[in-house]
């Protein structure tokens, strides 16, 4: 059996398959006597890509982390971290193995790259989404130490928050944090910071802190 998350967020059912690629980025030239070299390059970054299911139902070989979630509450989260441009931890994580074989967990840090997300009739009200994941590595300094280089996904975050805010109609904690945060994702954060167990039940006229 195996765990798969996307920062806090765990797919309630893991893909039946996960591809995994290594890059390579050599290359070669020929010299005028036509014999052919090779140049060594630095592995490009991992890719990976895969597929899962988001059950629309309770079903029982799904898992969560606290209680059932919606569909469009991973959605939500998805899209918050990749209109955020932000990065974010990838681990797979084995266990009970057959054989007495040992667990491990594969962990890497990723931009999602795209997230394509379907409904069809045959599929009830399960949702199905394709994820493509890259790795995330920023450059290292030269050796006079003189230059760093930071990709291109870092984000400024210049928007002033409220400390509080009070549950509305039709509210939840997902759309309150994508709104005052603009993160939905830390819905976990901010429901263990205002202890609240179920992150599915809040109710009107409830105050939420941020801090």
């Amino acid at each position: 059996m195996y765990s798969v998350y996307i920062g806090d967020i765990l797919l309630p059912v893991a893909p039946e398959k996960i591809s995994i690629r290594y890059k390579g980025q050599n290359e070669t030239a020929r010299l005028i006597n036509m014999e052919e070299i090779s140049f060594i390059k630095a592995p490009g970054l991992v890719e990976y890509e895969f597929e899962a299911i988001l059950p629309g139902g309770r079903v029982p070989y799904a898992q969560y982390i606290t209680t059932f979630k919606e569909p469009y509450v991973y959605v939500d989260e998805l899209k918050g971290i990749f209109y955020g441009q932000k990065t974010v931890s990838f681990k797979i994580i084995r266990k009970d193995l057959p054989y007495k074989r040992a667990a491990f967990t594969t962990k890497d840090t990723v931009t999602i790259e795209s997230i394509d997300f379907t409904e069809a009739a045959k599929d009830g009200l399960d949702v199905r989404i394709a994820l493509k994941l890259k790795q995330y590595k920023t450059a290292q300094s030269t050796k006079t130490g003189s230059i760093y280089l930071q990709s291109a996904y870092v984000r400024e975050q210049n928007k002033s928050v409220s400390k509080t805010y009070t549950v509305k109609t039709g509210d939840n904690l997902w759309s309150i944090c994508k709104k005052e945060l603009n993160d939905a994702g830390k819905y976990a954060e901010i429901a263990k910071l205002n202890k609240i167990a179920d992150p599915n039940r809040i109710y009107v006229g409830q105050v939420i802190r941020f801090e």
